[in-house]
């Protein structure tokens, strides 16, 4: 890990050293607080969305360095990323909505990334550095219409920087930490993280390259009973280069290219198992995870008079191998999405698509082996989304789906979305609206081919998302939402503890919430956000799901070159497998960074978990006390 930070260090430095005091004034970053993507698949303003959409911009992300992509996402309201607390190698839950991993779509640039060879048919988000990301945008409700499998609680649209307008733009930053439980505080640096992006455009070509290391340790990954003989630490590592090349042929064409490559490894500890009780207690153990995940595609842009097409192809290899086991877990993904956004008038458009996958899958293990070539399947979803925005505050969209996949037959999804803006007076107006959508879950590959044979199919997983709600924007200084959602599973994917396999849950099962939202600027150099979200569902189906959740923040401009963010979290009590009791637990955090030289070089620092709360997300595992973080980051 020290040897791939010196390598991208000494990269980065050298640039610095030529470009710092040479390069023209920073760009601005344009705001596009009220353009959403993710709601339509095309452009659209925020008040014609009939949804609330979070979205996450780089204005955000820049005054929260030091965070990560889970960070931030844990922030919006309906969405709880449990292990994101614990020590980077923890594998991370994604829970929208009371839901899992297997039901949020997780997009970059808008295609689906999702890992049908991963057990959970999910994209590990530890594989994407914040530093790439331009924004992210988070859609919730059934979204399988526009996205297929696995749009059934949410979706999340990582959108990744564009690259500048002059011929070199980079910024380097570089930041180290400390990594320690809240019984074993310490202040040693135990967490780095390096990482250099360099964009441009030189005539019709465009570009950009990111390079990120990063890496900790000092932390077990289990938990000893016996707090006075900590486990062993278990070390995490990560690299990652990205690489993105478009050329614009005319005013009309833009061809483009995307290469990535991430990995990672992870030491993790295991479990020691009573035979006799079946009762478990963590064990420490030197297993290993590597993984190695690679994706690559081509684009196509094409704009005439009454509309655009796009083409989206990709192609995906995941390599992934556990020792001393040697588990090991090959995925491969080849994919195109292509869909035509045709607009009618200013007020109705259409949006239609075709979008296919085939997926293959080699699992090398000692109880369920898939030999390669034996674990392939396929799709074609054809999808029609029609679009209406009245001049008189009307919106209404409405929207189908065909699902024909090759093991389990075929499926229809639909939405109906309606909503409503107008004004309350001259400064401020109010959106009321509702949706009833439907969505499926393709089981993953190692599910459908490790299945038992007096299992004839395993059929997609049916949700139900019926939701309304409101927005209010009383001038600009204050804005509230509030959305209430009540959500059906049928043929649910679960797990038989007597077989050992996965099957389709009988019965219909429900959840239900309220998620809340009010922001407020009082003053120009202040602006507070406060967000609650409420679920029920069946106690059984709430594991590691907190039923209560509030977050407050206050951003504060102390001086016109510094920023200061004072944070606190709430998550309510829950429980763990074998009904392992998880108590509530409040978290404060404090973000600063100061800007010099025109902006061009930023310090900043943070302070996490600052009353070193002692608690667990996870029956057994640990989690981190107070930390900090301090970084630098300069524009080339």
């Amino acid at each position: 890990m020290k040897k791939q930070l010196l390598i991208v260090s000494l990269l980065a430095c050298l640039f610095v050293s030529k470009n710092l005091f040479s390069q023209e004034k920073n760009e601005k970053v344009e705001s596009l607080d009220e353009i959403i993507i993710t709601a339509t698949k095309f452009e659209t303003n925020k008040k014609n969305v009939g949804k609330t959409v979070y979205k996450i911009t780089q204005e955000t992300i820049q005054n929260s360095a030091g965070k990560t992509v889970m960070d931030l996402l844990n922030d919006v309201p309906g969405v709880e990323i449990n292990g994101n607390f614990s020590t980077k190698g923890q594998n991370l839950g994604y829970y929208i909505r009371g839901g899992r991993n297997r039901q949020v779509a997780i997009l970059i640039d808008g295609v689906n990334v999702n890992d049908p060879s991963s057990f959970g048919g999910d994209f590990d988000l530890r594989q994407i550095d914040i530093q790439q990301i331009e924004s992210i945008e988070v859609l919730k409700g059934a979204s399988s219409i526009l996205y297929g499998t696995g749009a059934a609680t949410g979706v999340i649209n990582i959108i990744l920087k564009k690259a500048s307008k002059k011929k070199f733009n980079g910024v380097f930053s570089s930041s180290m930490g400390s990594n320690s439980s809240s019984e074993n505080n310490n202040l040693s640096a135990e967490e780095f993280s390096t990482n250099f992006n360099f964009n441009g455009t030189v005539g019709k070509v465009d570009y950009l390259l990111a390079l990120n290391a990063n890496g900790s340790r000092g932390l077990s990954a289990a938990e000893n009973p016996d707090k006075n003989n900590p486990f062993e630490e278990d070390i995490f590592t990560r690299q990652n280069m990205l690489l993105k090349i478009n050329y614009t042929l005319n005013k009309n064409l833009i061809l483009g290219f995307f290469g990535s490559i991430d990995e990672f490894s992870t030491d993790f500890d295991g479990f020691n198992f009573d035979p006799i009780t079946f009762a478990s207690s963590p064990a420490d153990r030197n297993n290993n995870l590597s993984s190695n995940q690679k994706r690559a595609g081509f684009n196509v842009d094409y704009n005439y008079e009454k509309g655009v097409l796009k083409i989206r192809t990709f192609a995906t290899d995941i390599n992934r191998r556990d020792t001393p086991s040697n588990n090991f877990f090959n995925g491969e993904v080849m994919g195109f999405d292509v869909f035509n956004h045709y607009k009618f008038n200013k007020e109705f458009s259409i949006l239609t698509g075709f979008a296919s996958q085939f997926q293959d899958m080699e699992q090398l293990t000692l109880f369920s082996p898939i030999e390669k070539g034996a674990g392939k399947q396929h799709f074609y979803d054809p999808y029609l989304s029609v679009n209406y925005f009245s001049n008189l505050g009307f919106i209404f969209n409405a929207g189908t789906r065909l699902n024909v996949h090759s093991e389990y037959g075929s499926n229809v999804v639909f939405n109906v979305n309606p909503a409503y803006n107008f004004k309350l007076n001259t400064t401020s107006n109010a959106k009321v609206f509702a949706s009833y959508s439907t969505a499926f879950v393709t089981p993953t590959l190692s599910e459908i081919f490790t299945k038992l044979p007096s299992i004839e199919k395993l059929l997609p997983e049916e949700d139900i998302t019926i939701e309304t709600g409101f927005e209010l924007n009383f001038s600009s200084k204050i804005s509230l939402n509030a959305t209430f959602f009540y959500r059906e599973e049928i043929n649910k994917i679960g797990y038989d503890p007597m077989t050992f396999q996965t099957i389709n849950d009988l019965g219909t099962f429900f959840a239900r919430g309220v998620e809340t939202e009010i922001s407020f600027k009082p003053i120009k150099k202040l602006a507070l956000l406060a967000n609650h979200t409420y679920i029920q569902r069946a106690e059984s189906l709430m594991l590691k799901i907190p039923r209560n959740k509030f977050f407050i923040k206050a951003d504060y401009q102390l001086f016109p070159s510094t920023f200061t963010a004072l944070s606190y979290r709430f998550v309510d009590e829950t429980k763990d497998f074998g009904e392992v009791d998880l108590h509530s637990y409040n978290l404060v955090d404090f973000f600063i960074n100061h800007q010099i030289l025109d902006k061009k070089v930023t310090f900043y620092g943070s302070m996490t978990n600052i009353f070193n709360e002692n608690f667990q997300e996870i029956a057994s595992f640990t989690t981190r006390g107070r930390n900090y973080n301090l970084g630098l980051r300069v524009q080339l």
